[in-house]
Formats: C-alpha cells, sequence, structure tokens
C-alpha cells in the first residue's frame, strides 16, 4: 500500500507564492545604507586617537596591528573624525592573540581585517547618542568589500552598535569603557576582538557538517523559484541584514519521526480505523525508516514543497518595510539583542508574516550573565514556535528551542544554530 503520511493534513496556513513576494521588494533596491549620525566635534582634548594608541601601552598590541597596516598615521590626523571600538591588550589576550610577535605573524589580511573593522570613520559618537531600540544601529566601517556592478559606490562593511540597560556592545562584544573622548573622535574600550565577517551566509550555512537537513530543506523550498525569488539566491546576496535560525540535523529527524509517526496514525483513522498496538509499532517501523532515509525525505513527495517553504520562512526573522508595510528579512540580531526573560514575552516577526501578517512570529528568551560593572553576555538564548506537534495543539507547549551555536557572523547576516525545528502553525 502506497500512501503519503501528509494527505489530508493542514500542517502549514501558508500561501506558497506569498511567502515570497517579500523578496523582488527586498532585494531589487538600492544598497542599505546606513543612517548618517552628524554630531558636534567634540574638542574635549588635545590628543588624537592615534596618539593615545602610540603612547598608551595598554594599547600597544592594537599598536602593532595598526601600524603593521599603515592605520596609525591616520587615527592621528586631527582634520578627520573617527569612532573607534578599540580592544586594549587584555582583549587580544582573551581573543586568542596572546603576543605581538603572533600578530607579526597572521596573515596581513587578518590584521588589516582586525584594525579596520574597529574604525568607523567620518563618525564621532558617544553611548549616549546609542539608540536603545530593537535590535541595534548600523554604521560603515573602513573595511570596503567591492562594489555592485554598475555603481560607483563602494560596499562597506559594517558594524551594529547597540545599548540596553544592561550594557553596550559592539556586535555581540561588550564595552568595557565608553566615551573616552579625543581631539578626532571617540573611543570605546571593548571585551574583545569584534571580528569582521569574512563568508556569506550560503557558504557558511552550507558547509556545516551539522545542518545537512537544513540544507536539503533550502532545496527543496526553492523548488520551482528563479532568481531571487529563491531563499538560496537570499542567502548568497550580499548587501542584506539577515538572521536565520538554522535547525541542526538531530532537529529536524526529530521532526521528521514525530510527523511520519503521527502521519500514519491519522491515515488509519482517515480510514475509520482505530490504531491499536500494532498499528503503533507500525507507525514506529515507518517513523524510523523516514529517519534513516536521512536529508532526502525532505525531497520526496512525503511532504510538500509549501511545508517545507513554510518551515524555512518561519525560521528568518523579519520586520516591516516603513512604506509597503511587507516583511522583509532586513535585521541582523545578535543575541545581546534579544531582550532578558521576562513576565512579558518578546516576539519576532518572520518571514511567514509576509503572508499572514498577524502571526505572532516567534517568541525570543534571551539569559543574560554579569561578567563586570554594567557588562554581561548573553548565556542562553531559547527560541519558541507558534506551532506545536502534532498540529492542533496548545500554542507554546514543549521546550523550546535552544540555541546551541550564537553569533554566527556573515557579510550578510548573523546566524543561530537550534536543537529544534519551529513551526508556524
Amino acid at each position: 500500500m502506497s500512501l503519503s503520511i501528509y494527505q489530508n493534513k493542514k500542517i502549514f496556513r501558508l500561501s506558497a507564492a506569498a511567502v515570497f513576494l517579500f523578496i523582488l521588494a527586498s532585494c531589487n533596491k538600492d544598497i542599505p545604507n546606513a543612517t548618517p549620525i552628524n554630531y558636534k566635534p567634540l574638542n574635549t582634548s588635545s590628543i588624537s586617537i592615534g596618539s593615545i594608541i602610540n603612547s598608551d601601552s595598554n594599547y600597544s598590541f592594537f599598536k602593532a596591528a595598526a601600524t603593521r597596516v599603515g592605520a596609525l598615521a591616520g587615527l592621528s590626523d586631527s582634520s578627520k573624525v573617527f569612532t573607534v571600538f578599540l580592544p586594549d591588550n587584555n582583549a587580544f589576550i582573551t581573543s586568542g592573540i596572546t603576543s605581538k610577535a603572533v600578530i607579526a605573524a597572521l596573515p596581513i589580511t587578518t590584521i588589516g581585517g582586525i584594525v579596520n573593522y574597529a574604525i568607523i570613520p567620518g563618525e564621532q559618537f558617544t553611548s549616549a547618542e546609542v539608540p536603545t531600540t530593537f535590535p541595534n544601529i548600523q554604521l560603515p566601517t573602513a573595511i570596503t568589500i567591492g562594489f555592485l556592478p554598475g555603481t560607483p559606490v563602494p560596499l562597506k562593511l559594517s558594524t551594529f552598535p547597540s545599548k540596553r540597560a544592561t550594557g553596550f556592545w559592539d556586535n555581540n562584544i561588550p564595552v568595557t569603557m565608553p566615551d573616552l573622548k579625543f581631539q578626532n573622535g571617540v573611543v570605546h574600550i571593548v571585551a574583545g576582538i569584534v571580528a569582521p565577517p569574512s563568508k556569506l551566509l550560503r557558504d557558511t550555512l552550507y558547509n556545516n557538517a551539522n545542518l545537512t537537513y537544513f540544507k536539503a530543506a533550502v532545496q527543496r523550498a526553492d523548488s520551482g523559484q528563479t532568481g531571487l525569488k529563491r531563499f538560496d539566491s537570499l542567502l548568497n546576496y550580499a548587501v542584506t541584514n539577515m538572521t536565520v535560525l538554522a535547525p541542526n540535523d538531530a532537529a529536524f529527524q526529530t521532526l521528521i519521526f514525530g510527523l511520519a509517526f503521527q502521519g500514519y496514525l491519522d491515515f488509519l483513522k482517515s480510514l475509520g480505523l482505530v490504531p491499536n498496538a500494532t498499528d503503533s509499532a507500525n507507525a514506529f517501523a515507518t517513523a524510523t525508516g523516514a529517519v534513516a532515509a536521512g536529508p532526502v525525505f525532505l525531497s520526496t513527495n512525503n511532504i510538500t514543497t509549501a511545508q517545507v517553504r513554510g518551515i524555512i520562512a518561519y525560521h528568518f526573522l523579519a520586520s516591516p518595510n516603513p512604506v509597503t508595510t511587507a516583511y522583509e528579512p532586513n535585521i541582523r540580531v545578535f543575541s545581546v539583542n534579544f531582550p532578558a526573560t521576562s513576565a512579558t514575552p518578546f516576539f519576532v516577526k518572520t518571514l511567514v508574516n509576509s503572508s499572514f501578517a498577524p502571526h505572532p512570529g516567534i517568541k525570543a528568551d534571551a539569559t543574560f550573565t554579569t561578567i563586570a560593572p554594567n557588562i554581561s553576555i548573553v548565556t542562553d538564548l531559547k527560541f519558541t514556535g507558534l506551532g506545536t506537534f502534532p498540529p492542533g495543539g496548545a500554542p507554546y507547549s514543549g521546550a523550546p528551542a535552544t540555541a546551541v551555536s550564537k553569533d554566527n557572523h556573515a557579510v550578510n547576516g548573523v546566524f543561530y544554530i537550534i536543537d529544534k525545528v519551529l513551526l508556524p502553525q
């Protein structure tokens, strides 16, 4: 007897076409430039940023790195302005660079990335000017990563400062000493090196040996789509800001087992039969076989393209376009940007909202640990989806997904590896 374990099931209430309407709106547009911030000159010191780096032994590691790539002279120029998220020697050591000899031995491209990603040229701002709104602000650094075809405007690699009651960060790295004011700008001392990303989301996700089901799911979700209507194309598009929750292989295996098991029993019920112990054993065997099939299961007729597309869309965080109000994958959220766990649930919208705007999204809960006064990091991060298994269960039942790998940074976004597939039922 041949059967589809998804016969007569309505697991995901999504329109397959509508899920992708956001892509053409979000990608066929100009580079998302950072909003300029104009501040009055500080003029509170006669010492330049370059001079303090040159003379203070606490910054001798950064001095060695900046000297090696020729950046120290620019930071000494009083006619220019900068904001610098400066790693002191302790920050270098914390990040695994334990001596100036290590700096001298590293590839020049690596050193250049460390130095130039710390520098925001043409801007000077204090912590007071960093908004506390979700998720962060985007500022272009001194790193130029190329030009878009047909445009003379160089694409700058951005960094994302944020501030909350629990701290001040650049990306996900805590600022340990903010607002050091110099003749030509402001310096914020950071707890570790804020490393620049070097690969696109597509490359990083697809090359992870624990995300083979996620890759297969993206490929199935893109079936029949072309160009920028494909998730694959979006992951490979350099000028976006995205946040992706990527379930690991074990998470997909658990989902497949549960769906196959319940689907077998539901099929019997649809025939007017009451499943017995033998049927449960057969359902278990069917589900075990579905898991044994591996990622190829996601390309079979046992699950529809629309269902897989719904799953993947639910794992891309999104926000509304202020002009069109369409939901787009245009937010890059670091773990420290999610609110701390509290009595008031915090929900983040996803691409599911592009087809069903009222959907509450995904509930996020971050656990912060204080490592010093006014300095904290996220030590646990959980996401809870609206859907349950089996379909029709009480919302938000069962264990949430835990981010087993946080803040994986790419040129076009950040991703989290989670241990459970979230369902948008």
